[in-house]
């Protein structure tokens, strides 16, 4: 029989958080964070299936635009937040049906697509796990992987946004609860130690493995020992990841009163919620500093009646440029907006070193999916081309906000984008994928 330990319970645990305002979390937060120097964050949040163009895009350019109705709400924030506009893959096809996601922080062309692994084991290192690398062990967790679907999903129709450098997806938690008790709950002493356990097990495992690799290579022709050289780094990562658990294994989490918080919710604007202040707080503690976020996924069958929407979101999307349809995904786009402000506000609204949080934490909202055709409503494409882009914060890294920056002709790589975030984040290299140069306008 199974020991039930309060680890085990936990995770066993079906209902789900939604957390206080983030005014009310600030005495939580303060009361257990030293005082130390802000480090730089990465946020990629995705939205599926793109958005009605017509509502999303601002009127005018520069710092004199006007913000558009969907984006209404980032109106107080509005200086802390740039809209760009026509950014895309150029070598990638300008349709790629529900795999977008997959590909929206790689940049990997279709023809690379490897459908077990949603992508090539060349230039398919997601641009947050560049960042995560590049920070190496100065967090617990070096990323955390949130979605509203759990795990890797199917070929072509990805849960995460993040990619390891083999191409392989790194699974998501769409569990609120059971990422609370990853970050902020204790583990017990029993826990530790069958941990600990688990750990040597496994480095005894791995030492195995790599004996008996020395021996098989002396057997094997050049092309098997290529393949079982793949393999071999495959169980090295294994190893430096073992390594960087048994470090942090000692090491207390961060404090936080479980009493203040309310484990519900009861729709998906509820859950986005949730998801968004244990982002804040596990930014805020320094758990992490990096995160993605799929606020949907691609073929997402939700329906968001909790804005009037009792038709799926994919089928929304779907739209044939009806306009009943059109004003349904206008209502969903404007919600997923609203729940980004909160939580850019949330940020914003919290003192550093004489700024705020949001001045040192980048955040990338957009889609890979253009909806429309160009910058009109169109009929519900799956367009590669002239995606909504919307990056928040990074005043302190070097980022210039307030904007609205246009790009022409689908000539400029999202990829500058992700390369211009690189370089703020403190990465050192002069490309991403086809990303050449730094985004013009931004820095």
């Amino acid at each position: 029989m199974t020991r039930i330990t309060r680890r085990n319970f936990l995770r066993g645990v079906g209902a789900c958080i939604a957390l206080p305002a983030l005014e009310s979390l600030t005495p939580l937060l303060a009361a257990g964070a030293k005082k130390k120097k802000s480090p730089a964050r990465l946020v990629c949040v995705y939205t599926p299936h793109g958005v009605r163009n017509s509502e999303w895009y601002p009127k005018g350019t520069g710092a004199d635009y006007t913000l558009s109705p969907t984006l209404q709400s980032l109106e107080p924030v509005r200086k802390e937040v740039s809209i760009l506009t026509g950014l895309c893959h150029p070598r990638m096809s300008s349709n790629v049906g529900h795999a977008a996601a997959g590909r929206w922080l790689t940049g990997v062309r279709e023809g690379d697509r490897i459908l077990v692994d949603f992508a090539s084991p060349n230039q398919s290192l997601s641009m947050d796990q560049v960042v995560a690398a590049h920070l190496g062990n100065q967090t617990r967790w070096p990323s955390l992987q949130l979605s509203t679907e759990a795990g890797a999903g199917i070929p072509g129709r990805s849960n995460t946004l993040s990619f390891n450098a083999r191409g392989l997806p790194l699974p998501a938690t769409s569990n609120p609860r059971a990422l609370f008790h990853r970050l902020f709950v204790p583990d017990t002493p029993e826990d530790l130690a069958a941990e600990k356990a688990r750990y040597q097990r496994q480095r005894s495992l791995l030492d195995n493995v790599l004996s008996e690799s020395k021996a098989l290579n002396r057997q094997l022709s050049q092309e098997d020992r290529a393949r079982l050289d793949q393999y071999l780094d495959s169980v090295r990562d294994v190893e430096r990841q073992l390594d960087r658990n048994q470090q942090w294994l000692d090491q207390p989490k961060p404090e936080m009163d479980a009493s203040q918080l309310q484990f519900e919710y009861k729709n998906r604007s509820e859950f986005l919620k949730v998801m968004y202040d244990l982002t804040l707080l596990a930014l805020r503690t320094d758990a992490t500093r990096v995160v993605t976020f799929m606020s949907g996924v691609e073929v997402d069958l939700y329906k968001w009646q909790e804005v009037g929407v009792n038709d799926t979101y994919h089928g929304i999307q779907h739209h044939g440029g009806n306009k009943g349809s059109l004003e349904k995904l206008a209502k969903v786009d404007k919600r997923g907006a609203d729940l980004l402000a909160d939580f850019i506000k949330g940020l914003h609204g919290i003192n550093e070193e004489g700024g705020s949080m949001l001045d040192r934490t980048l955040v990338l909202y957009g889609s890979g999916m253009n909806n429309g055709t160009g910058l009109d409503d169109g009929g519900g494409n799956h367009s590669t081309r002239k995606l909504p882009i919307l990056l928040a914060g990074g005043r302190g890294l070097g980022i210039k906000q307030g904007q609205h920056l246009v790009y022409e002709n689908d000539a400029t790589p999202l990829c500058n984008l992700h390369l211009t975030l690189l370089q703020a984040m403190g990465v050192e290299q002069d490309r991403f994928v086809d990303g050449v140069g730094r985004l013009k306008g931004l820095t």
